[in-house]
């Protein structure tokens, strides 16, 4: 895999801006583009008679695809040839998440991209050679995947300065004003960094997906979709919201899974106060955790964090999450009663409280 540097120049020499690789920047022109696409096939649902692609843009299982397949009966094949698909599946939250967060937060910037050699012949008065660290022409070898190592991509094809680095840099000194000269791309830097293994093995077939959508003319149906049709039939109610919370408070780490996943194959519009109770009482459930299932969940609950981060506040108790609750759904005071009650008896180990009923 080709990679760049980011730089910039600190103490009078040029150092690296960041020690994670820049695979690529997603320009910001490319937004819009996606909107319209996402605007288009938003409403989606599979259909039978059609072969589909479960791409790497998708976080939906792909068991649970067979399943909903074979549940409705679906005559519905996966695969990957082009010329064989009627369908692709991908992932709204995971595109925006991984390609688009800082041009939706209106924080993309201009990026000039310098070539190797440029920086290593014309500049190099200004680069540390001696220090491995701080030397940007090298890359020390915990700092490379096995595939660079392997593919001996030793050294970074490319660097890349934002206009602001290097507005400061000709500051200092004109002599890198004729790096003005070289292309510029306006988006978001994407690096390597922990978190983003998917986004950037995949940055190419996003950027040709565009191309293969409209050339094949291909069919788009996005996770949700598919997600909301699965799960539509599972609602939890109270007693299931018990048998959870026994699980969840259980010392039994395959308790744990099993709940979790059990959250995720639910209606979450329907089940959302027991949801969000065994959230706020369970912290790890805050987190994607490994199960692809569940980050469709997560999702649903970063939307409401956003609304009113003290529903999911991390170190909000109890009491101040029912109230908050309360305030923003009104219609589930009941249901936050109901709940506690199962949390106190918990708590005192005892059943001694039968019910608690809202005023």
């Amino acid at each position: 895999m080709k990679y760049s540097k980011a730089i910039h120049l600190d103490r009078k020499k040029l150092v690296n801006a960041t020690y994670n690789q820049v695979i690529g920047i997603v320009p910001e022109d490319l937004y819009p583009k996606y909107k319209t696409l996402y605007q288009k096939y938003k409403d989606n649902k599979l259909k039978s008679n059609t072969t589909v692609y479960l791409t790497p843009l998708s976080s939906f299982p792909s068991y649970k695809l067979k399943n909903y397949i074979e549940e409705n009966k679906l005559n519905i094949e996966t695969a990957r040839k082009t010329e064989k698909l009627d369908t692709l599946i991908i992932n709204d939250e995971f595109i925006k998440e991984a390609y688009f967060s800082e041009i939706l937060n209106e924080k993309a910037k201009k990026y000039y991209t310098i070539p190797y050699d440029v920086i290593a012949k014309d500049f190099s008065s200004f680069i540390d050679k001696d220090n491995e660290y701080y030397n940007i022409l090298k890359t020390p070898s915990y700092h490379l995947s096995k595939k660079d190592k392997k593919e001996g991509n030793l050294n970074p094809s490319s660097f890349i300065i934002s206009e602001k680095n290097l507005s400061d840099a000709i500051k200092y000194n004109k002599a890198f004003s004729v790096l003005l000269n070289y292309p510029t791309t306006t988006g978001e830097l994407l690096t390597n960094s922990h978190g983003n293994k998917n986004a950037c093995d995949h940055l190419e077939f996003f950027y040709k997906m565009f191309d293969l959508i409209e050339k094949n003319n291909l069919d788009v149906v996005f996770d949700d979709n598919i997600n909301n049709e699965t799960n539509k039939d599972t609602v939890i109610d109270l007693e299931m919201f018990q048998t959870l919370y026994g699980m969840l408070a259980s010392t039994d780490k395959s308790n744990w899974s099993i709940a979790r996943e059990i959250i995720a194959n639910c209606d979450f519009e329907s089940s959302k106060p027991y949801i969000l109770f065994l959230v706020n009482i369970f912290n790890f459930l805050k987190n994607k955790g490994d199960n692809k299932n569940y980050h469709l969940i997560y999702k649903h609950l970063k939307v409401l964090q956003v609304k009113n981060k003290y529903i999911l506040y991390k170190d909000a108790s109890y009491e101040d999450f029912i109230r908050h609750v309360i305030i923003t759904f009104p219609q589930y005071k009941q249901t936050m009663c109901d709940c506690l009650t199962t949390h106190l008896n918990h708590l005192f180990k005892t059943s001694i409280i039968k019910a608690i009923h809202s005023l």
